[in-house]
């Protein structure tokens, strides 16, 4: 039985329509169940990706996010922290030093870091001492200073930055991913949104 032409492209269309809608539903389902999310990729990241050093730290975190205290955070893993009594994250290291002999003033704009010490504190042995550095979410707004200070060599690398789920409106197009200039925000798969192993959508 022949098929005419016009039947032939009226088939085809009808048919990626549906596909389309299938795909669609397919995503939306996928990301209700918490299995697309939008994470920053620390390798590509201007503020955390090593050799980046010199340089001003990208804000587009805090600039371009659409909910109005950016949903990314600087988060501190502190099994990689060395718990410096000097930390590059905490103090600007270019302020004068004080009478304790520390940096005068602090790093973060928003003072969303808190120092607390380990143990006993040493007062004849200041650089002996090791300190607990807790970022404050609640103050944190992703500006991305504290990341770029501790990267190597001066840190450690153990603060990055996170889209926090929990604030994120889960954007069909996230603003801060349109954008970053290095292609760092980017849709990831994951059992949950919580869980640490992220795996991009495209692999």
């Amino acid at each position: 039985m022949s098929v005419s032409r016009r039947k032939l492209i009226d088939g085809l269309v009808r048919g990626a329509a549906i596909a389309g809608v299938a795909g669609t539903a397919g995503y939306l389902v996928n990301k209700a169940e918490g299995q697309v999310v939008w994470q920053i990729d620390g390798a590509k990241c201007l503020n955390s990706r090593a050799g980046e050093v010199g340089v001003k730290a990208c804000d587009l975190c805090v600039k371009e996010c659409v909910v109005t205290h950016s949903a990314v955070r600087a988060v501190n893993e502190f099994s990689k922290c060395g718990r410096c009594s000097i930390c590059p994250a905490y103090f600007d290291v270019k302020s004068a030093v004080g009478p304790d002999g520390l940096p005068s003033q602090k790093l973060c704009p928003r003072d969303a870091i808190t120092r607390k010490p380990i143990g006993e504190v040493d007062p004849s042995d200041p650089a002996n001492n090791f300190y607990e550095y807790v970022i404050d979410e609640g103050k944190c707004d992703g500006c991305g200073k504290c990341v770029m200070a501790c990267k190597e060599p001066a840190g450690l690398g153990s603060i990055r930055l996170k889209v926090r789920h929990d604030l994120c409106v889960n954007c069909n197009s996230c603003a801060i991913s349109i954008a970053c200039p290095k292609d760092a925000v980017a849709q990831w798969k994951t059992d949950k949104a919580v869980n640490q192993q992220w795996q991009p959508v495209s692999e």
